[in-house]
């Protein structure tokens, strides 16, 4: 949710933080839809109504009876607050604090009733505590069932237990933030609070024979900025070995080359999720050829290099379902699962995946009979599907690929056997399914828009019009989102065929093909089956506004890892 916002928090200033804590859940089962609209209409709303300081969005739990939790969601800001009076009044439809703010700042106030119904729909209560001049913070309680998982595994990264870090940053909720995270992953935290004390206390680690292993430094600090101490620290000669990862509020024009110029082994970006902070850690200390001196690696390439996947297992041996699905998810993919050729089908129908892994003999429809009627849908002649057979016999490989699969796995197989398949299958060139001619690892074909506005003698808008999409984009996805939230079914394709169009005019036929499933699935009535292409519009959106935002930084956006 707070990927999408983090552009809008970008160009005021303003540092957007997911305060998580490590006990938290990783899985509740609730409607995330709704959570989803009333956190991004919260966080909009703080956002707004914020000219400096921070926007945080906080999560915490408590344990309750009979796996569930209590999980309480909150939102709050160092804005300019509301007025005790108007607090009564604050979730009424098209009421806002101050009529002077609707001049100012636009909107109606109706996002806030919009929520407050929501919540309750959920079985809980919006509420607010303000102070005018220091802010407000929402936040609201649901009791969930918390659903087991299993921890993801290392991969190449290094372990953090035993590390000792220095986190050099001015802003006090983001250093507790920083510590409390890392503290979950044993690590040893120092503090320092600007570029001196900061400087002052490599210098005194190297003295002490205690070098720190790795530092964070803030790209936006008062006086002497991140660069600047990175700068200090490469003209020090005592500390030519010391690791930095850089994280910034507001990515700016040329940070990738500056990053490269100082040494800088990582940049991040703001809010930075716990898992994407441990893996680049990870892999700066791994020493891995993605932290080498040619790569910097940032939020994009641990995406690359994760490469979760929506997986349709197709298995009626329930058994061998829970082996197959117990190795997905300690890799960190996604899981559905069917027990025939004929609810393999349906789920494709229904629903965007990167691959099918396929049982030979099944009832009802085996194996052959699901393929055949996979490739018949127009987005299921792409897609990757990788046969399972008990049979390890001569020819078989060969028979399963002749009947349109793209790749094949004898029973049983180990977990390595099933990644290098699998993984295979997907890195031969099917990144999207449903997202026809989209370019592998790139959400954007910047080219072909290019051409056509040069077409039309209009490439100098460009640039401009791809500022657009990146500033309106997620306002259109929050619009789709609560038209799935109201579940009106003409609401969900008039908004996902108002981004879809966007999507398609600058070249995001990844994202426009997801759009176009959900606007047909709006016009034929079927709300639910939209809904389940929203994770993955939601996810290729914020890789399209991420992509749009980096080319702003050229030297940043070229970063080809070894492969």
């Amino acid at each position: 949710t707070t990927s999408l916002l983090a552009v809008r928090a970008r160009e005021k200033h303003l540092e957007l933080l997911a305060d998580v804590p490590a006990e938290t859940p990783r899985i509740v089962r609730g409607d995330p839809t709704r959570v989803r609209q009333v956190l991004t209409n919260l966080v909009g709303n703080a956002i707004k109504f914020t000219e400096a300081g921070e926007v945080v969005v906080s999560v915490a739990s408590a344990a309750e009876d009979g796996g569930r939790a209590r999980v309480r969601f909150s939102v709050r800001d160092t804005g300019i607050g509301i007025a005790p009076e108007q607090l009564g009044a604050i979730f009424d439809e098209f009421t806002q604090a101050d009529v002077s703010m609707t001049r100012r700042y636009g909107g109606t106030g109706l996002g806030l009733a919009i929520s407050q119904k929501l919540v309750r729909l959920m079985g809980g209560e919006l509420s607010v505590r303000s102070e005018v001049g220091r802010g407000s913070e929402f936040h609201f309680t649901l009791s969930l069932p918390v659903e087991a998982t299993v921890e993801l595994p290392a991969g190449g990264r290094a372990s953090l237990g035993g590390r000792r870090l220095l986190v050099v940053d001015d802003n006090e909720t983001n250093r507790r933030i920083l510590r409390d995270m890392l503290a979950a992953e044993g690590v040893a935290v120092d503090e320092a609070t600007n570029a001196t004390s900061g400087l002052e206390a490599l210098r005194r680690a190297v003295a002490k024979g205690a070098p720190y292993d790795l530092t964070i430094l803030d790209a936006q600090m008062p006086d002497e900025d991140g660069f600047d101490l990175a700068a200090a620290v490469r003209a020090d000669s005592r500390l030519t070995q010391a690791r930095l990862l850089m994280l910034t509020s507001a990515g700016r024009r040329g940070d990738g080359e500056r990053c490269r110029q100082l040494g800088i082994q990582a940049y991040l970006t703001k809010p930075i999720s716990r898992a994407d902070l441990v893996e680049a850690l990870g892999t700066v200390l791994a020493g891995s050829p993605l932290a080498s001196a040619a790569t910097l690696v940032t939020r994009h390439t641990i995406a690359e290099s994760r490469r979760s996947l929506q997986i349709l297992l197709a298995e009626d041996n329930l058994v061998n379902q829970q082996v197959a699905v117990a190795m997905l998810l300690k890799r960190g993919h996604t899981v559905d699962t069917v027990n025939n050729g004929r609810e393999a089908v349906a789920a494709v129908r229904r629903r965007a995946y990167d691959v099918v892994l396929m049982d030979i003999q099944m009832p009802e429809m085996d194996g052959f009979e699901a393929t055949a009627a996979i490739r018949s849908l127009p987005h299921g002649k792409d897609l990757p599907i990788v046969a399972l057979t008990a049979h390890a016999l001569s020819g078989e490989r060969e028979n399963c690929l002749a009947r349109g699969m793209t790749g094949y796995l004898a029973k049983p197989f180990k977990a390595h056997e099933l990644f290098a398949v699998l993984e295979g299958s997907v890195d031969r060139g099917h990144e999207k399914p449903g997202a026809e001619g989209a370019l592998v690892g790139v959400p954007v074909d910047l080219e072909a828009f290019r051409s056509t506005l040069r077409e039309a003698g209009a490439e100098e808008a460009v640039d401009s019009i791809l500022d657009t999409f990146a500033r309106q984009a997620p306002e259109r996805m929050a619009a789709l989102v609560a038209a799935l939230a109201s579940r009106v079914a003409p609401d969900v394709a008039r908004a996902a065929h108002a981004l879809r169009g966007a999507a398609g005019t600058i070249g995001a036929r990844g994202l426009a093909g997801l759009l176009e499933r959900m606007e047909t699935a709006g016009r034929e009535g079927d709300v639910d089956r939209a809904r389940d292409d929203l994770q993955g519009a939601e996810s290729e959106l914020a890789a399209v506004v991420d992509y749009l935002r980096r080319r702003h930084a050229p030297a940043e956006v070229r970063m080809e890892a070894p492969r």
